[in-house]
């Protein structure tokens, strides 16, 4: 390496000065530096040992942090961007290559099993290449997963190496291999057994990083001291930190008393109905809050269609794009957005092909940082789970009140190593807060309902009046709003984040099965709710033809962000090109029904 601004301890030092056949696990606490590690071995990996990063790297991981930090650096040196991807991902690119048969309507540990058979069988191009293959948070891995990355490991060539870097202490995923009802997982390999087994193959080096640079309160240095202990399977340390934590009022009380400070503060729940609910209460007090999306929701940046999306031509040069982005974003540098664009399209010349872009952008593949939405409010509200390998100046760890029967089948070390992972995400205060009440809160379990959403229901009315709303709701086949042009002007300089949405039942759209929703903000139409979204709730609610009622109005929706969508090329002057701007919005909607007061 050649930046002697970085400043690494020697534990760090040894993972991250290493030849591309090295084999090892890196383990790591919270706040031991393994992000900036990560970041540096790619950057060592790519300028010292010549790794091409296209094909020479592989990198999986379940967080973009450390790669953003790895893209960071190889920008700074005007080195080609990393690719991050997802092992669901790989496994993808797998079938597509190996497999002649039909997979797609298989579930994804069905497909990851089937990639495993294939790739014990066939040999597979795209590993012939890798020099080296980095594995974040490894210890995320289990069940079908952590089979799929043994057999990836077996399959690497000879002379390739691998680094595996986690913690343990911190695998709070092993609940993904517990029997669903009826139903066995495919798998029931846990992370520590996955490397257990890498540890005892021949050459494999254990390291550990030892440092402490997350922690800058007393508080926060106190709580990782508790690991040791938790490793060896006695939790009493983290329940007495927790026990120990201030319980500093409400959500919005905590919210008031944070927001008088800077940085960024986190409030997290154990399920993402919860999180929801405290979105929502944040939201109605007035505070700028976004819901923390999952791995898998694929959220573009909106300088793709601000800066393309109306472009005169279908192909933009270099000189072109630092004009545009002179002009309408001077806050973007214009070598970061064509070194990403050219990665995207690839080929080689001095002029993208905007239609390209857009059709790249709607594919499955991983996308480079420099596309991807991210989050911009003060207060983020995040499961536990999906605040791993993040850090925040605050966290808030907010209790809900168990209702009895979620704590029939409580595993005290897994929800110990929840704790232990929510409290040791703050760099300066952690607090407990009282959230709303969760009495109500359920999760659809039926197969016509896609993916189990979330409600608010009541014993005895036996009435919805709350239902999920997600960020692939508002329909996108096509640019929003009655008036595209007038639409897309607004949102580029009318709408903020926070803002207020209003849902406007369609009846043209709408019928006595199906509702459909023009979402309004300040009166004109940026949205239309998806054909899904009505299914699911019709199949909660009953339909009106059922019910021989009208459909609820839809009221608590709030702008998190303005983003871009890729679709297909549109007639007239918006969408083109195939790009144009979107407001999401996502959380647990009111559902008033006619009849009931203020509806």
């Amino acid at each position: 390496m050649n930046d002697d601004s970085v400043d690494l301890d020697a534990s760090q030092l040894a993972a991250v000065g290493i030849e591309p056949s090295t084999r090892q696990i890196v383990l790591a606490g919270p706040g031991a530096g393994k992000t900036q590690v990560v970041s540096c071995m790619i950057e060592h990996l790519v300028e010292e040992e010549d790794v091409d990063t296209v094909n020479g790297l592989l990198v999986i991981s379940f967080s973009n942090a450390a790669v953003n930090a790895a893209d960071a650096r190889l920008r700074a040196r005007g080195l080609p961007p990393v690719m991050l991807q997802t092992i669901d991902s790989l496994v993808g690119e797998l079938l597509r290559d190996l497999d002649e048969g039909e997979y797609g309507h298989l579930g994804f540990d069905e497909r990851i099993a089937r990639a495993c058979r294939l790739l014990k069988k066939e040999s597979w191009g795209r590993l012939e290449a890798v020099e080296h293959l980095v594995v974040d948070e490894v210890q995320d891995v289990v069940g079908v997963r952590a089979d799929f990355l043994q057999v990836l490991l077996d399959a690497l060539e000879d002379e390739a190496g691998f680094s595996l870097l986690g913690d343990p202490a911190q695998g709070i995923f092993d609940f993904q291999i517990r029997p669903a009802r009826g139903a066995e997982p495919i798998s029931i390999t846990t992370s520590q057994e996955l490397l257990d087994r890498v540890e005892a193959s021949p050459g494999v080096e254990v390291k550990h990083l030892t440092g402490q640079y997350r922690a800058a309160s007393r508080d926060a240095r106190k709580i990782p001291s508790s690991r040791p202990r938790l490793l060896s399977g006695d939790y009493n340390d983290v329940e007495d930190l927790f026990a120990d934590l201030t319980i500093a009022g409400s959500v919005t009380d905590v919210a008031a008393h944070l927001s008088r400070s800077q940085g960024t503060a986190a409030f997290l729940t154990q399920t993402n109905g919860q999180a929801m609910l405290v979105a929502r209460a944040l939201g109605e007090a007035g505070y700028s809050v976004e819901m923390r999306r999952n791995a898998q929701q694929k959220v573009l940046d909106r300088w793709l269609a601000d800066l393309l999306g109306d472009h005169a031509t279908s192909g933009i040069t270099r000189a072109e794009l630092n004009a545009v982005v002179a002009r309408r974003r001077p806050d973007l540098d214009p070598k970061d957005l064509w070194r990403g664009l050219r990665a995207l399209t690839g080929g080689a010349g001095n002029e993208v092909s905007i239609p390209r872009v857009a059709q790249r952008l709607r594919g499955k593949r991983p996308l480079l940082p420099v596309f991807t939405d991210r989050p911009r409010a003060r207060f983020v509200v995040s499961t536990v789970h999906r605040a791993k390998g993040l850090e925040y100046d605050d966290v808030v760890l907010v209790d809900m009140g168990a209702k009895p029967w979620d704590l029939e089948d409580t595993d005290p070390v897994a929800d110990a190593r929840a704790k232990f992972v929510a409290m040791t995400r703050a760099r300066r205060l952690t607090l407990r807060a009282d959230g709303p009440s969760g009495r109500f809160l359920c999760r659809i379990d039926r197969t016509d309902i896609s993916h189990g959403r979330w409600y608010e229901g009541h014993y005895q009315q036996r009435m919805t009046h709350g239902f999920e709303f997600r960020v692939d709701d508002l329909d996108r086949s096509r640019p929003p709003g009655g008036d595209p042009e007038a639409a897309q002007a607004h949102l580029r300089d009318g709408v903020k984040v926070g803002d207020p949405l209003t849902f406007v039942l369609d009846p043209r759209l709408s019928t006595l099965r199906v509702p459909v929703w023009q979402v309004d903000h300040k009166g004109i139409s940026v949205g239309t709710t998806s054909p899904e979204f009505g299914h699911d709730l019709a199949v909660r609610t009953g339909t009106i033809e059922k019910k021989k009622r009208g459909w609820p109005a839809l009221t608590g929706a709030r702008v998190e962000s303005i983003v871009t969508v890729a679709g297909g090329a549109q007639e007239g002057p918006v969408g083109k090109r195939g790009l144009w701007l979107a407001p999401v919005t996502a959380g647990l909607l009111h559902l008033k029904w006619k009849g009931e007061q203020g509806a």
